[in-house]
């Protein structure tokens, strides 16, 4: 036996047999340093006997260099193709349904920035890194950026390339277990006025205490809206294979499925659990008698971005494509039960100051789909009161984003929920559901309960396919206006539950009330000019803007955008007089798909969407 010190911190014993086999125990000491220090010593051996120690040599450090890779961010500066044009949506990219719901939902103020946003990333720049030997794993859109593993030395070149504008180490999330906590001395459980009840078995205390039974039992569920996922798996075999789920498989309401863990060869996820399953069954199962959410007439769809079942390492990168994906197929609502503050040692990790809603590049993703009118909805973190981290982490302090925070099954603060208030002082979380007790589908065929805010997230969820089933044109912005003005201490909220604990009926009865979104309603009145959404929309050659005007205006344009921000067409630039105007647009020359429209005066602005069809 050979006995030897590599270091201070370790010790290193092996031995070694006629062929030059070794055979190691380390104690204190990584893995990759390790393994380096192991090859060293079999280099050494065998080229002492083979005289090819250059060769080795170059191969050690071909080994080391590729054990030292990380997954960078590259973000790009512009979106420019080799002819000097900015590059466009990818024709089919987004589905009817899609374009529809921004068109009803989304925030005509960020059309420019969105039509900018969803354009495909550069091939040139691609091309580029490619020829540079950088293999690009995921590609953002909307982050305008590409990831990649690269070594420090590949990093500094990458850096220094005049096309990119910033390079950032990709993150892992390393989630916590989530404690249980048992009730408080002394606290008696909340006595509930409709459980028990046959049709709900042991999920009815969850949606009783967000006041969800009255709605289903008028036939509100959420039917005709479309509600995403981004979690774990959501089965071991088939998506959505538990029997929780048998009338959405049986009725086609599994609008899709993606796993984005494995779009990365070099770091596959070999292990996997049903978190996912779980999550989604709370919001949208349907098992009378034992497992009902208040979705569960709504179309769902998963996507995998966590890797599974205990670390759950997961990148921010999977959600970004996640959320892109999910946008593009014409989802209503995104449902998340991820949370990120501290990263693996050797990432990036938030600070408390970096929770402002635009620091957290999850955040950032979440609150561009709500731009494009989708309803965006987040757990808030089990790391409340209890935990020497007690805040919220990204994408919950989006500003744009719902943050849902716990409570025990009476309604009183669960003290692992996490709490806010955001590095800029708004309140979060925004409302609150049962998160412990939860009754959730485990297995293929089993039930259990389970406690976290991963589970009061898509409760709120469900509650949200509900209002809008009932009012389909809602914004992002009215859905959080009705769902927290109606809930539990909509008068004073706190930085522990919001808002409060949802109220699912009053909230719904709101929003029965409500007329059309701003969009659709006469804009901007406040200036004495209304302006009607363009009918007809969609139009086949040409449509027609309404407008009343109360006092003449000197300077007023109607201006249609493409996609991509090129103005196409003005079809009216002057002065309008006071009264009634039928402003026409006719798009003969333009080929089919969806177009901005801005009307500009002195002192306002309308803005929207038309849709040309052949």
């Amino acid at each position: 036996p050979v006995r030897g010190a590599p270091g201070p911190a370790t010790s290193l014993v092996y031995h070694t047999d006629t062929y030059g086999a070794l055979a190691f125990c380390a104690c204190r000491e990584t893995f990759a340093a390790f393994r380096t220090k192991t090859a060293q010593i079999i280099i050494h051996r065998l080229a002492m006997r083979t005289g090819i120690l250059a060769l080795l040599l170059i191969l050690l450090a071909s080994s080391a260099a590729a054990q030292d890779r990380a997954k960078t961010w590259i973000f790009l500066i512009d979106k420019i193709d080799y002819h000097g044009k900015h590059t466009s949506i990818v024709p089919d990219q987004l589905t009817a349904r899609a374009i529809q719901r921004m068109q009803t939902r989304g925030n005509p103020a960020h059309f420019d920035q969105i039509a900018r946003q969803d354009a495909a990333v550069a091939i040139r720049y691609q091309t580029a890194l490619n020829d540079l030997g950088i293999n690009i794993v995921h590609t953002s859109r909307w982050l305008n950026a590409v990831t990649a593993w690269l070594t420090e030395e590949e990093a500094n070149r990458v850096e220094a390339l005049p096309f990119v504008r910033e390079i950032r180490p990709v993150a892992h999330l390393s989630t916590m277990e989530e404690p249980f906590y048992p009730p408080p001395l002394g606290v008696a459980p909340r006595i509930s006025q409709n459980c028990p009840d046959a049709a709900y078995g042991d999920s009815c205390n969850q949606l009783d205490i967000a006041n969800a039974i009255p709605p289903l039992k008028r036939g509100i569920n959420g039917a005709g809206i479309h509600l995403g996922f981004l979690d774990t798996q959501y089965g071991l075999g088939a998506p959505f294979e538990h029997r929780v789920f048998d009338e959405i498989r049986s009725s086609g309401r599994v609008g899709g499925h993606r796993d984005m863990t494995n779009r990365d060869a070099s770091q596959p996820c070999t292990q996997t659990n049903r978190h996912g399953q779980a999550v989604a069954s709370v919001a949208a199962g349907n098992h009378r008698g034992i497992l009902v959410g208040p979705a569960n007439g709504a179309t769902i769809w998963g996507v995998v971005t966590e890797c599974a079942p205990y670390e759950r390492n997961i990148e921010e990168d999977n959600l970004v494509v996640g959320a892109e994906w999910l946008t593009d197929k014409g989802v209503d609502i995104i449902s998340t039960s991820l949370s990120y503050t501290t990263f693996d040692t050797g990432q990036n990790s938030y600070s408390v100051s970096d929770l402002d809603g635009d620091t957290g590049i999850t955040t950032r993703v979440l609150d561009w789909a709500t731009s494009r009118g989708v309803v965006t909805v987040t757990s808030a973190g089990n790391s409340g009161r209890s935990f020497s981290w007690p805040y919220i982490g990204t994408p919950a302090d989006g500003d744009s984003v719902i943050a849902a925070g716990g409570v025990y099954p009476w309604g009183e603060y669960w003290p692992a929920s996490s709490t806010g208030p955001t590095a800029d002082g708004r309140i979060k979380p925004d409302v609150s559901a049962q998160s412990t007790r939860v009754e959730v589908a485990v297995f293929q065929f089993s039930y259990d309960s389970s406690s976290g805010t991963s589970f009061s997230a898509p409760m709120v969820a469900g509650v949200i396919a509900q209002i809008l089933q009932v009012n389909n044109t809602l914004t992002p912005r009215e859905v959080w206006s009705i769902i927290t003005s109606t809930a539990s201490q909509a008068e004073s909220p706190d930085s522990l539950l919001g808002w409060g604990i949802i109220n699912a009926d009053a909230a719904i009865r709101v929003a029965e009330q409500t007329g059309l979104n701003a969009e659709n309603r006469a804009t901007p009145a406040e200036f004495g000019i209304i302006v009607d959404a363009p009918y007809p929309n969609p139009f086949t050659n040409s449509t027609r803007f309404s407008v009343e005007i109360a006092e003449p205006v000197f300077n007023a344009h109607l201006t249609i955008y493409n996609l991509i921000g090129q103005e196409v067409a003005r079809p009216w630039s002057g002065r309008l007089n006071a009264g009634h105007h039928d402003l026409e647009f006719s798009a003969e020359q333009l080929p089919p798909g969806m177009y901005l429209y801005v009307f500009r005066t002195e002192h306002s602005q309308a803005a929207g969407t038309v849709v040309l069809v052949r």
